[in-house]
């Protein structure tokens, strides 16, 4: 497993995985901080727990979490670029014909898809971490501009909120992950794995919620994005994450069943 989290990583190295992928994931945090301050209204503050409004007030931005609230609202959105770097990372394996001589070096199947899973994942932790960081040099300089007090975001409870915000970014793209990665060992095609995925997740989740009230509760891009919100007026925190936490867990059981049964010629 060592040398497949190896070879991963080397080619995550290449310009275009971190100037593109890694540079996308740092700009949406930055956008989406740039846009929360910008945006901030003046009326009474309220907690962020509990919300799914994109928008802010200056009260709240002036809490313990108001550091990081702009990464927070990115990290949805950060969870869909996930999702094509893990698939396309799976389904380009195919489309090259590598995936042979992968299994050439590491014949163990499991060990060869554990390593390629955990390499992405120790990428894109670091990622969110630089852009956690990009985020709250940002917010610091917003909240002059905007007359925002930051006393309390670097309390004891400040802090916590940092840490817990990464760590929930982290989760989010870990889930959008998995199932990119086991959509891209089930289709093995690159137009065919994100077609589906981003239609789905994207516009066809958002246009049933329209007509059902509770397909926040269910459908999983929805249950992600309430998982990187810290829960909404729909579903809570801890429904949401056990509900995200059940459908990483199977999607990365078929993937892994079908990577270990079928045929890579096929």
């Amino acid at each position: 497993m060592i040398r497949s989290m190896h070879d991963e990583l080397l080619k995550l190295r290449r310009p275009v995985i971190i100037y593109r992928a890694a540079g996308a994931m740092l700009g949406f945090a930055l956008l989406a901080t740039v846009l929360t301050y910008a945006t901030a209204t003046t009326a009474a503050a309220t907690s962020f727990v509990g919300g799914d409004s994109l928008t802010s007030t200056v009260g709240q931005l002036g809490q313990s979490g108001g550091l990081t609230r702009g990464f927070t609202i990115a990290a949805g959105f950060i969870g869909l670029l996930v999702f094509v770097l893990f698939t396309t990372s799976m389904t380009s394996e195919y489309g090259a014909g590598t995936i042979r001589v992968l299994l050439l070096k590491q014949p163990r199947r499991a060990r060869l898809l554990a390593g390629k899973l955990l390499a992405l994942l120790a990428c894109v932790a670091a990622v969110l971490l630089a852009a956690e960081l990009l985020s709250a040099a940002a917010a610091i300089v917003l909240a002059h501009t905007r007359g925002i007090p930051t006393a309390s975001w670097f309390s004891a409870a400040g802090l916590g909120h940092i840490a817990g915000d990464y760590a929930n970014a982290v989760l989010v793209a870990s889930l959008f992950g998995a199932l990119g990665m086991t959509l891209g060992v089930l289709t093995r095609s690159t137009p065919l794995a994100l077609g589906i995925g981003l239609a789905w997740l994207a516009p066809l989740e958002h246009l049933i919620q329209l007509s059902w009230s509770g397909a926040g509760n269910w459908l999983p891009g929805l249950v992600f994005d309430a998982v990187a919100a810290g829960g909404n007026t729909i579903t809570s925190y801890p429904r949401a994450l056990i509900t995200a936490l059940a459908y990483a867990a199977l999607a990365l059981a078929v993937g892994t069943l079908s990577f270990l049964r079928r045929d890579v010629s096929v």
